[in-house]
């Protein structure tokens, strides 16, 4: 099993999957799990943006919206921890954990 580990991404994930696809066709692997720990940045909508304590430089939509109405998909399983940078609402509706987005 390969499993592929991110540093806080900040809501960037087409450029994560982007480059573990990438690697995976230069070394010939695939990866099973992406580990993202911290700074995921799980933002669904603009009213999200509102319950983060974060720098202004890190206040933006990102990309996870797009995974988290299904307009895009996970192409890897994927974990995450949140950090500080998260929008707390959202985190609170999945007190115990949960699915953020399918895959």
């Amino acid at each position: 099993m390969k499993i592929a580990i991110e540093g806080c991404c900040h809501g960037a994930l087409d450029a994560i999957y982007s480059h573990i696809a990438s690697l995976e066709s230069q070394n010939g692997y695939k990866v099973d799990l992406l580990l993202i720990c911290g700074d995921f940045q799980a933002i669904r909508n603009e009213r999200d943006l509102q319950c983060m304590a974060v720098p202004d430089k890190y206040r933006a939509l990102g990309e996870f919206y797009k995974y988290y109405t299904g307009e895009k998909t996970a192409p890897i399983l994927t974990i995450i921890i949140g950090g500080n940078h998260e929008a707390s609402n959202y985190f609170w509706e999945l007190y115990h954990g949960g699915w953020i987005a399918p895959n």
